[in-house]
């Protein structure tokens, strides 16, 4: 009877530690995020898009640079004119779900940004 209830003790202690090692979260490989493609990256890039983070980010950074003076009134009118452009492509797109289209407004949101940088500070090549 004794050496019964070592066994069965034994064999619980075995399961309780199993358990927690099991429960450990284990990432998905890469492409595999429920868009079919692209990574993790590609899913968080839709959703800064689709959520138009991105959009009000240029247009804040637009503003200050404007406020600060280091964009005259007429290239931050263009400049705003863009990404107006932009994010009546970006509200389209997403209510469609084209993943692809989306991943490439993301890009012209991204070169919007360099415009703005241009604007303000001037290219410097020694930067880069």
């Amino acid at each position: 009877m004794r050496n019964l209830l070592m066994c069965v003790a034994a064999a619980g202690t075995t399961l309780a530690v199993a358990a927690p090692a099991a429960a450990q979260f284990y990432p998905q490989p890469y492409g595999f995020n429920g868009y079919g493609y692209g990574g993790y990256k590609m899913e968080r890039r839709v959703e800064s898009v689709c959520s138009g983070q991105r959009a009000y980010a240029l247009e804040s950074r637009l503003r200050h640079e404007e406020r600060e003076g280091e964009i005259d009134p007429y290239a931050a009118a263009r400049i705003h004119q863009a990404i107006d452009r932009l994010e009546d492509q970006q509200r389209h797109e997403c209510a469609e779900g084209d993943w692809r289209s989306i991943a490439a407004i993301g890009s012209r949101y991204d070169r919007i940004g360099q415009w703005i940088e241009t604007s303000a500070h001037g290219y410097q090549p020694w930067d880069r």
